[in-house]
């Protein structure tokens, strides 16, 4: 879903992004709000995967911000399944509505970051050293609509 190849512009990126977007906040909206709390993927509820969600939407937020003033963004030592399974649990007991709200929020610094890019901030390799020869902008959909993708069965 996330179609980088096509993807050149910054106004292409922003139409895919709030196309993709569009579709899962009309599944948030369609979640019951007795169905926050049921499990929808494994042992995740939909809070919890919408609480992931945001978690990975803000630390795209601040990777840009560390790359543009010059820096390298922190990595963890844990595997990807470790720091998904610890963001997880410290979701565990956020309230839905609290969720839904910073979600959203969270999405909206992305995009506003994204917009103050320029097209070779976004779209040239070589512009961020830290992303090791990945464009900003594949970041941006990884953290995004590509990420969304994952998990928008969930909700609904």
């Amino acid at each position: 879903m996330s179609h980088r190849a096509s993807i050149t512009t910054k106004a292409a990126l922003i139409a895919h992004i709030d196309i993709v977007r569009r579709a899962l906040d009309d599944a948030i909206l369609m979640t019951r709000a007795d169905a926050w709390n049921e499990r929808a993927d494994g042992s995740s509820t939909r809070t919890v995967l919408l609480a992931h969600i945001e978690w990975w939407e803000r630390r795209g937020s601040y990777e840009i911000g560390v790359m543009k003033s010059g820096g390298t963004p922190h990595r963890t030592a844990e595997s990807l399944d470790q720091l998904n399974a610890r963001i997880d649990r410290e979701s565990a007991k956020r309230e839905a509505a609290e969720v839904i709200t910073s979600e959203a929020g969270a999405w909206w610094e992305l995009r506003t970051l994204v917009l103050s890019l320029s097209e070779a901030e976004l779209f040239d390799e070589r512009a961020f050293p830290a992303l090791e020869g990945e464009s900003l902008q594949q970041l941006v959909q990884q953290e995004s609509s590509a990420h969304w993708a994952d998990h928008i069965k969930h909700f609904g």
